[in-house]
């Protein structure tokens, strides 16, 4: 007979062959996946946030990082892609293979969390989930902080339990990951405040009140000391205080006002571009304020203004509210900078896993189980009760802004968990032949499977095609390939006849041709199928500024000022046609009012250097 301490061994070697296995089979699939997106064009050449968090982590990597500003957004990722640009010499194919590499582990640690909380059974099955599942495979793929985000919170919780075991250096740890998570998304501190029901329920019942009271102090002072540095940074970089970033004000404002659709990050009237909403956030506030304000102030204002709009429109508000709570069940992968399903066309791979005809696969089955599970778990509720206040917490601070697919993220390791609790509880039941619990589970499954397969956002198909063919023609644009470029735009007006930017961007290459009459007309077509987009109106004076018909250039721009009047571009683009059509006098005062929109604009600046000149020689 084998001894006790042989038998131990192979007991402890057969324990990490489970997660060695998911490991190497996590990072299989992903290592596929990534080579297979390699032709979409925008993997060379990134769009929308991850073209801000490239350029960003190359400013930081140059010494060029905001350095009078606060951050505007949380700089955890920034500063991690800069550190993987330097790891790999700006190569984007190895930082996002290291990226994969790391969100290997994420099916280890559901399968390590699931031994806590269940049995192996379920432990395993939620891990292979993990494994396979076609979000984590895109979002590991992108330069996001998404990815980051989901390792970040399974970690958390994970020690969260560790410290119901464990000494007052667990609590530590405990708060380190807290803090790292809140400088990547400051929405997660909202857990903080929720923990204290877990440290009076479950902590201080074993080792006292005191001595809880002293542990929930350390993951706060931990978390603290973590975002210190930050705080430190933006104060000396600022000498106001912002604790992490200041886009919480603006960013409570998208997702709360009376015009808000509870998904969209956008505002109607101000810029899509995070670029232009960032100026235009800061111009609206101190137009409206009448005087130059903090980046902390700008904030303030856009939280002002919410709570002003929520009590002018209280049945507009709750009805949003509720419409946020069907949008983080419903099974579409909301969009938010990319259309997660365009993934299906260049990688085979993530096919059979990821579709959205008559059922949205795999998030509109998921969802309902989740929520079954959660339910059927409630008879032992201390057990899960650091995973049902991280889940609280997470989705109140959800629902206080907006919800798209990658800000759900990192509640998917836990549905999935319970995903699959809800499978083995209902297994369990037809194994006992309780008819009447089968009945009731598969009668409740089928009327949530129904909520969750709504199509409640009302997106078209064809506004979908549309969209899907514009991000491809401007990754072609980037790369200078017009021909390809305008075949896609061309692909995108047709599958929606009435998209505004295919045709703006159709106009845009007819312009580097010098096909300015046929330009003109596309950016006519966009005015009229999008009159809020102020780059057409700009491209279509470009049109005739480009072959000096000034009068009618001036003549649009105007108009445009008038409709736009806290763009800083339509000023600047305003003040230099007036120069170059001679009159000085009004193109000082169109730059003069750039500058007092955007004091930041260097190209204002530099125009107005050149009216001085002019005016100067003049006299």
């Amino acid at each position: 007979m084998l001894s006790k301490d042989i038998l131990s061994k192979l007991s402890r070697h057969h324990f990490w062959l489970v997660p060695i296995f998911l490991l190497l089979a996590s990072f299989a699939i992903r290592f596929v996946y990534l080579n297979q997106i390699q032709h979409i064009p925008i993997f060379n050449h990134p769009v929308m946030d991850e073209k801000y968090h490239v350029d960003l982590a190359e400013k930081i990597n140059e010494g060029l990082d905001s350095p009078n500003e606060p951050y505007y957004r949380a700089p955890l990722y920034p500063h991690f892609l800069a550190i993987l640009f330097k790891v790999t010499d700006n190569s984007l194919y190895a930082s996002r293979l290291i990226q994969n590499i790391l969100g290997s582990f994420l099916a280890v640690l559901i399968y390590l969390l699931a031994l806590k909380l269940f049995n192996r059974k379920i432990a395993f099955w939620s891990a292979v989930m993990a494994v396979f599942y076609p979000t984590f495979l895109y979002f590991d793929s992108t330069l996001l902080i998404t990815s980051l985000m989901v390792l970040l919170s399974v970690l958390l919780v994970w020690q969260l339990y560790r410290c119901q075991e464990g000494s007052y250096r667990q609590f530590f740890f405990a708060g380190i990951l807290l803090g790292l998570a809140g400088l990547a998304r400051p929405n997660i501190l909202l857990l903080g405040p929720v923990l204290i029901i877990w440290i009076w329920l479950i902590i201080k019942p074993r080792i006292g009140w005191k001595k809880a009271i002293i542990n929930y102090a350390i993951i706060g002072l931990t978390a603290l000391v973590v975002i210190l540095p930050v705080t430190i940074r933006n104060y000396a970089a600022s000498h106001e205080f912002v604790f992490i970033a200041w886009q919480g004000g603006y960013n409570f404002f998208i997702g709360n006002n009376h015009k808000a659709n509870g998904w969209s990050a956008t505002v109607p009237g101000i810029n899509k571009s995070w670029e232009g909403g960032y100026t235009q956030a800061i111009s609206f506030a101190e137009q409206t304020e009448g005087k130059k304000l903090k980046y902390s102030e700008v904030s303030d204002f856009w939280y002002h203004q919410t709570w002003q709009e929520i009590r002018n429109y209280p049945a507009t508000f709750i009805k949003l509210l509720f419409k946020k709570i069907r949008l983080l069940f419903n099974g579409y992968e909301i969009p938010n900078n990319q259309n997660i399903y365009l993934a299906r066309q260049f990688a085979p791979i993530i096919k059979p896993l990821l579709f959205n005809k008559l059922i949205y696969f795999p998030f509109g089955i998921l969802a309902p189980l989740t929520l079954m599970g959660l339910a059927l778990s409630l008879k032992q509720w201390r057990k899960y009760l650091l995973v049902y206040l991280f889940l609280f917490a997470y989705t109140l601070s959800l629902l206080l802004f907006f919800v798209c697919a990658r800000y759900r993220q990192p509640m998917l390791p836990f549905f999935i968990l319970f995903g699959v609790y809800a499978v083995y509880r209902f297994i369990d039941f037809v194994k006992r032949k309780k008819l009447k619990n089968v009945i009731l589970f598969l009668f409740i499954f089928l009327l949530l499977t129904v909520e969750s397969n709504h199509n409640i956002l009302g997106i078209k198909p064809e506004r979908v095609k549309a969209e899907d063919y514009l991000m491809l023609g401007n990754a072609y644009l980037e790369e200078n390939n017009l021909a390809a470029a305008y075949m896609d735009y061309k692909k995108s007006v047709i599958a929606d006849s009435t998209f505004a930017r295919g045709y703006n961007n159709l106009g845009l290459i007819d312009t580097r041709r010098q096909k300015y009459v046929t330009a003109a007309k596309y950016f006519q077509k966009a005015i009229q199928f999008n009159p809020e987009v102020v780059e057409s109106y700009i491209n279509y004076a470009t049109t005739f500024i480009l072959k000096r018909d000034y009068k009618t250039a001036l003549k649009i721009l105007e108009n445009t000022r008038r409709r736009f009047p806290l763009n800083d571009y339509v000023a600047l683009k305003l003040g230099m046609t007036y120069f170059e059509a001679g009159q000085i006098d009004n193109a000082k005062t169109a730059i003069k009012n750039c500058l007092q929109l955007n004091p930041k604009n260097e190209t204002a600046k530099q125009v107005y250097r050149e009216i001085l000149k002019r005016l100067s020689s003049q006299k």
